[in-house]
């Protein structure tokens, strides 16, 4: 091999390690120049009269082609989450004023009364065990509902405890078990009805507030109008009515106001 040959070389091999050497912007992680680097690492400190395979140089350089879609895929999908975001935000805003239908576990109790807590059942029942706790997990009632239809039930809780005294407001845990025909029990999932006042978010994320509760939307399980429907724009009527002014009497044949 010439001088001349081995110059040529030995210039390439320190430009290929000059650039090898190159560090990436973050050293927390491997990115595409990392990769490169040791590509030129290989390049720079091959053997001159045995040089690497020209099919594994390929297979590499396609692997890091390969890298480099995978980056720009994935800040695409950075994007596209970003954009979902977004359309979930504005989605939510449609449950404001709206009658929803939330996973609970608990009821509240205020003014000696309570609202009512809502269940499913797939099948039919032959018995409902309802036991109510307050926060501190003592037992306060304990009751069979009995025979269950499969469907939609409702319980309406009236605030007293096993011996029949009123329990103070506060918050309650409510649980649930179904009975077959052969004993076997199995939890049921209990919901709260509410309608939404007031949407926030947290962490990109949307959450409803009803007036007893504030929760992720992802538990809500119904949407409706109900209130909407049934009340519609109605406003509370006026307590008293206009009255004559003092010392008028209003006639009650022919209407006409006269003097006293």
């Amino acid at each position: 091999m010439s001088v001349d040959t081995q110059n040529v070389l030995s210039q390439a091999q320190t430009s290929l390690r000059n650039r090898a050497t190159t560090p990436s912007k973050s050293s927390d992680s491997l990115e595409k120049q990392d990769f490169m680097n040791l590509f030129l690492t290989q390049m720079s400190n091959q053997d001159p009269v045995d040089p690497m395979d020209s099919g594994a140089m390929m297979t590499q350089l396609a692997q890091l082609g390969t890298m480099e879609q995978l980056e720009k895929l994935n800040g695409q999908v950075k994007e596209l989450n970003l954009t979902q975001k977004d359309i979930s935000r504005f989605q939510s805003l449609q449950f404001l004023e709206k009658d929803v239908l939330t996973e609970s576990d608990g009821i509240e109790l205020g003014h000696g009364s309570s609202k009512p807590v809502y269940y499913s059942l797939e099948q039919e029942a032959n018995n409902i065990r309802l036991s109510i706790e307050d926060e501190d997990g003592s037992p306060v009632l304990s009751k069979q509902l009995g025979l269950m239809t499969a469907g939609k039930h409702q319980y309406l809780w009236d605030g007293k405890n096993n011996e029949g005294v009123m329990m103070p407001d506060g918050n309650y845990k409510v649980r649930l078990l179904a009975y077959d025909t052969k004993g076997n029990s199995s939890p049921l999932q209990i919901f709260n009805s509410g309608r939404v006042a007031q949407v926030e978010y947290r962490d990109g994320l949307p959450w409803i507030k009803t007036k007893h509760e504030t929760m992720p939307v992802s538990k809500v399980r119904t949407i409706n109008t109900l209130s909407n429907r049934t009340f519609g724009n109605a406003s509370p009527l006026p307590i008293m009515q206009d009255l004559p002014t003092k010392g008028m009497i209003v006639n009650g044949t022919d209407d006409k106001l006269i003097k006293k």
